[in-house]
């Protein structure tokens, strides 16, 4: 009879089998969470890299906004050819004023003898408004000239921004170490070099608020003029309040010319007086030592010769 076959070598594989299964499946599953990892890790770079690239973006977005918005100042001169000046500067105001715009100098002048009248204006307008209160001046008169002047001042406010920004961190700093000192020499040195650095950190403020200014608000300078036409008009006004007006100049002048001689001749006139009065004086006295005609002079009598002895 033939022995039977034992089972426990059969045990013995299977077991074998199934540990070295599980060190399979083990090593697949860290394989595989190594290979998750590093791909985790492959797409975490990635980002980074997209994220890097969007920064890029993002900055060369900012240069070429920064490029494309630039600061400009805007300046002009415009003539402005009216009948009134007076009536046409109040109305260029309202203009003015309407579109947010305000008027920082004005002055006015009536007309007088003959003289025709004027005004000027100096006005500040919103630089998006400079073209539209141009086109305007053409209702309220004719426009004779017009000069509008353009200048960058970017690099001038970047300039001053970038001041203004390390001045601001060096005064921040200072104020650390005010705090810090260990010293009343230390603190006196420090708050020294703090008020200088804060009094040219006020200065360049100043200098970007009136920049700002500059650029958001343009200036326009408007004089205004009669129309030598409507001054022709005015002055030979037809009819009876003509001839009155021509009248009464004529007599002015009549009055002012008769007022001349007399002055010219007064001086003679009183050297002819003083010179009839002592005429006058001479021909009196004379008269008084002259007889009166139709009188004889007294008689005289004889003078006796002496007596003369026989």
């Amino acid at each position: 009879m033939s022995p039977r076959p034992s089972r426990r070598p059969t045990r013995g594989r299977a077991v074998v089998l199934g540990v070295l299964l599980a060190l399979g499946l083990a090593a697949c599953s860290g394989g595989a969470s190594d290979g998750s990892a590093d791909s985790a890790g492959a797409p975490e770079s990635v980002t980074d890299e997209a994220a890097g690239g969007d920064n890029a973006a993002g900055d060369l977005a900012g240069t070429v906004s920064a490029v494309t918005l630039r600061e400009l100042v805007t300046t002009g001169s415009a003539t402005l050819v009216v009948a009134d000046p007076v009536a046409a500067a109040q109305q260029l105001a309202r203009i003015v004023e309407q579109v947010g715009g305000r008027v920082e100098q004005r002055s006015e002048q009536a007309g007088s003898d003959g003289e025709p009248g004027r005004a000027s204006m100096t006005l500040r307008i919103p630089a998006d408004q400079v073209t539209p209160t141009i086109d305007a001046l053409d209702g309220v008169g004719t426009v004779s000239d017009v000069t509008i002047d353009t200048v960058d001042v970017t690099a001038t406010a970047q300039d001053l921004d970038a001041r203004i920004s390390a001045l601001e961190t060096s005064t921040d700093r200072l104020r650390g170490l005010m705090a810090g000192a260990a010293s009343v020499t230390d603190l006196l040195e420090v708050e020294r070099e703090l008020s200088t650095r804060q009094a040219e950190l006020d200065s360049l403020r100043a200098q970007r608020e009136h920049l700002s200014d500059e650029v958001a608000m343009s200036t326009l300078r408007v004089d205004i003029v009669a129309d030598a036409a409507a001054v022709t008009s005015q002055e030979e006004e037809p009819g009876f309040v003509g001839g009155l007006a021509a009248g009464w100049e004529a007599l002015v002048s009549t009055v002012q010319v008769v007022v001349l001689v007399v002055g010219v001749l007064l001086p003679w006139l009183a050297v002819a007086a003083l010179a009839y009065v002592a005429y006058r004086v001479v021909r009196t006295a004379r008269r008084r030592r002259a007889p009166e005609p139709g009188t004889t002079p007294p008689a005289t009598e004889p003078e006796r010769e002496p007596a003369r002895v026989p």
